[in-house]
């Protein structure tokens, strides 16, 4: 199955000549003489990159999500893992080789700032970090909040979450560092800690979260999905106030997938749009799973092997269109759901590898029509797909059946490519793609 393969690439290293390679290694620029194989700018992380989550454009003088023609940055944030074996492991014994009481899952968030380009989207460029934090563990996932509070007045803070090996989930506050110096104009931003969850609970690995962006209410909700097969609610709450430091609170945990008796690892969850009180979750069993959180003994509805090959291992939820979500599987494909038929999927789309990330066109967010079926799509041995599901596109309500189209593919990662976002200034003159790669540590921007 998808558990042994999968869970040796993400959590442990390969041969010692590469583990001595990658000691010696130190983030930056890839060599100007490597060939660009249609991207803009590339970079090389220290630690094993799992991640790559993009923001909204702010504005570098007061940080408000930007839509106007004052110079901005796009947030964009790597996640990175690397499991370091004990010394005192040996392969071969059964004893050592299958214990990690003695390796360690170290991580960091690399925070880079990418510019307004001053010509055109081909002079994008992540620069140099702005900002790295040490995580205590590894991060396997990571979410920006999209969703900005009603009749919100005062300068909300970005946050951004992420899902640590240890089983913890912790919130960052970007913030605009205050300069003391009075004769620069330049603008430094940083990722501030805001709240942890416990993480004294055996959880097992926390692969993945998602926030509720389809609140509207004061308080936000993010879910959570282990290897231990769980599922979790957590309950972000800020005292009335947005600015200041929110508390994170478990509300509900249920046992969600199991293979053959087994806990299975839930590789992916989401909230969904105009269904309040949905989650999905999605499985090394195959299945993808609907619950109602208000009674989580059994699922609402269940898809399983006769559907998907392998693994479900991505799911999203249409931004601005109710009841539709995305759903990405090991099996190499990509389907479009409608929850009010759930009997078949809307359309299924072959993307050349198993899927790990998808992500919704950034003006999905704003309800614009033109690219509401534009996704892009992690394919980890196949690189990454842009893909378009036409049906979504215009003003119906009601979605037919439909072919997908792949608009184009980034094949430039020699690793498995793990995570890919988008990189949006407000038009297609300036858009482009960001996507990151495992064991060859790469991130690139490309078109």
């Amino acid at each position: 199955m998808l558990v042994a393969w999968l869970l040796g690439l993400l959590f442990s290293e390969s041969d010692p000549g590469e583990t001595t390679l990658r000691r010696h290694h130190t983030a930056g620029k890839m060599s100007t003489q490597e060939e660009k194989d249609g991207w803009f700018d590339a970079l090389t992380t220290p630690l094993n990159a799992c991640s790559l989550e993009t923001y909204f454009p702010i504005t570098r003088d007061d940080g408000i999500n930007s839509s106007s023609d004052k110079p901005s940055d796009v947030p964009l944030v790597v996640g990175c893992y690397q499991l370091n074996e004990s010394s005192q492991s040996d392969p071969e014994d059964p004893d050592t080789a299958s214990s990690s009481a003695g390796s360690s899952r170290c991580g960091e968030l690399r925070l880079h700032m990418i510019p307004t380009p001053s010509t055109s989207k081909t002079a994008m460029q992540f620069g140099d970090a702005a900002c790295v934090l040490q995580m205590e563990s590894g991060v396997l996932d990571g979410k920006w909040k999209r969703r900005r509070k009603n009749n919100q007045t005062a300068v909300e803070i970005p946050l951004f979450a992420s899902a640590c090996a240890s089983g913890s989930i912790h919130i960052h506050g970007l913030e605009k560092n205050m300069s003391t110096d009075s004769t620069t104009d330049t603008t430094s931003w940083s990722l501030n800690h805001l709240a942890s969850t416990d993480g004294q609970i055996d959880t097992g690995l926390c692969l993945a979260l998602a926030w509720n962006d389809y609140l509207n209410e004061s308080e936000d909700q993010i879910v959570s999905s282990y290897s231990n097969g769980e599922v979790a609610i957590h309950q972000v709450s800020y005292h009335g106030d947005t600015n200041k430091a929110p508390k994170l609170e478990e509300t509900h945990r249920w046992n969600a997938h199991t293979l053959f008796g087994c806990p299975s690892e839930v590789w992916t969850c989401s909230f969904l749009r105009g269904a309040e009180n949905v989650v999905l979750s999605g499985a090394d069993d195959c299945s993808m799973k609907i619950w109602d959180i208000r009674q989580t003994q059994r699922p609402v509805h269940k898809v399983g092997d006769t559907e998907f090959e392998a693994g479900v291992t991505a799911i999203s939820s249409h931004p601005s269109l109710d009841n539709i979500f995305a759903v990405g599987s090991y099996d190499e494909h990509v389907r479009l759901y409608d929850y009010r038929k759930m009997a078949e999927p809307l359309s299924r789309v072959s993307v050349g590898g198993g899927v790990w990330r998808i992500k919704w066109h950034p003006s999905t967010w704003s309800g614009e029509s033109s690219c509401r079926g534009k996704l892009l799509v992690a394919a980890m041995h196949g690189g990454c797909r842009i893909v378009n599901f036409p049906s979504l596109d215009g003003g119906v309500e009601e979605y037919t059946a439909e072919e997908a189209d792949v608009l184009s593919e980034f094949t430039a990662h020699e690793s498995m490519a793990y995570g890919a976002d988008w990189i949006s200034f407000g038009s297609p003159e300036l858009e482009a793609a960001a996507s990151c790669s495992f064991y060859d540590r790469k991130a690139f921007i490309w078109e």
